[in-house]
């Protein structure tokens, strides 16, 4: 009885600790927030060229102490990290893209920082290719919710079934996919609505009435459900936690993810993105430090250089891009091919699933 009071004891000093290192993060960011829309004049969101000033490089070392202790916070309890033979193939793959994408984008931004605006234009390759990869992404989705409408599992929140959940993915993925080609006015050409007279960028779109507010909720969000919650979530956990596993990532997808929280320019005074890319640095090394596997350790460790090296390059030599919004761009790309991994996968899991079940059957 008592060895069983000193776990629960221990499990709730854990939390209480957790709870601690998660506020004093939040309150770095937002006193450092205060201060300088306070005493310096610099909005939440403000943008520009990267500010090397001393307060600055203050606000660099408070972000970096805030993700700190959101690490620590949400570091998940594991002694090694297994990837089994079946998936080791995918995880490299994964692993190179991410630092052959960043690379490549490194090497535009450096030798040719002014011919990215040319490409991440409306109706230019990269804009294009992530609407294609949008459409593809909504498509795996699909499939994914038509395989598993007969696997019989853990319903969410206890209510809606494995299907109807994937569905309402797919449906999200659509409408980010109709914003981004404003509803068709890309492809179309119609005039904007006078209901869009107020649109920032005069179109036919929601998200460019607020664009910095929306895009702080889009790369956040995209940052949190392909980087942060594959490393952190509890697997084997019951209630909640587990109605929930069947729709994370395996951990190793966080490196996959990881070039979303690093490709910024003028975004980068915006004191939770530095905080996303070291809290993203933090994860990489823990990842490494985990790994069983020597092949994907030493993968890890190179995409980790190639992350913080990539970072220099675009905070030194973004100032060279035309308009400073190029990588903004490049990073909706990359979040578009993560939603299409992302529907792959969950594909591939129901259509085990379905085929387990059957064969018990």
């Amino acid at each position: 009885m008592s060895e069983k009071y000193g776990r629960a004891g221990t499990g709730l000093k854990t939390s209480v600790m957790r709870l601690g290192f998660g506020m004093a993060a939040f309150a770095l960011v937002v006193g450092s927030a205060v201060y300088g829309e306070l005493i310096h004049g610099y909005g939440l969101l403000r943008k520009g060229d990267p500010d090397f000033t001393p307060f600055g490089r203050a606000r660099i070392g408070i972000s970096f102490l805030a993700a700190l202790f959101l690490f620590i916070a949400l570091k998940p309890v594991m002694r090694t990290l297994e990837v089994v033979r079946g998936e080791r193939a995918q995880a490299v793959w994964g692993i190179g893209v991410a630092g052959g994408f960043l690379l490549a984008v490194a090497a535009a931004v450096h030798f040719v920082p002014t011919s990215l605006n040319d490409f991440v234009r409306e109706m230019q390759p990269l804009g294009m290719a992530t609407e294609v990869l949008l459409i593809a992404a909504v498509i795996s989705f699909l499939v994914a919710a038509w395989r598993s409408r007969s696997v019989r599992g853990a319903r969410l929140l206890g209510v809606f079934p494995p299907c109807l959940v994937l569905a309402g993915m797919a449906g999200v993925v659509f409408l980010i996919l109709m914003e981004e080609m404003s509803w068709g006015q890309h492809w179309l050409g119609w005039g904007t609505p006078e209901l869009f007279s107020k649109n920032i960028q005069n179109e036919t779109n929601i998200h460019n009435f607020y664009t910095y507010q929306f895009e702080a909720i889009y790369y956040t969000s995209a940052i949190f459900c392909f980087v942060v919650l594959p490393w952190c979530w509890p697997r084997g956990a019951g209630g909640l936690f587990g109605q929930v596993e069947p729709y994370i990532p395996p951990r190793i997808f966080a490196l996959f993810g990881l070039p979303v929280a690093s490709l910024m320019f003028e975004s980068w005074n915006i004191v939770p993105y530095q905080v996303w890319f070291f809290l993203g640095l933090l994860i990489c090394l823990d990842i490494v430090r985990q790994l069983k596997s020597s092949e994907l350790r030493l993968a890890a460790i190179a995409l980790a250089a190639v992350y913080v090296f990539s970072k220099l390059v675009f905070i030194i030599r973004g100032v060279d891009m035309v308009d400073g919004y190029e990588l903004s761009e490049v990073r909706e790309l990359y979040i578009s091919l993560l939603f299409l991994a992302y529907g792959c996968l969950l594909a591939r899991r129901s259509r085990r699933q379905a085929e387990s079940q059957y064969l018990a059957a």
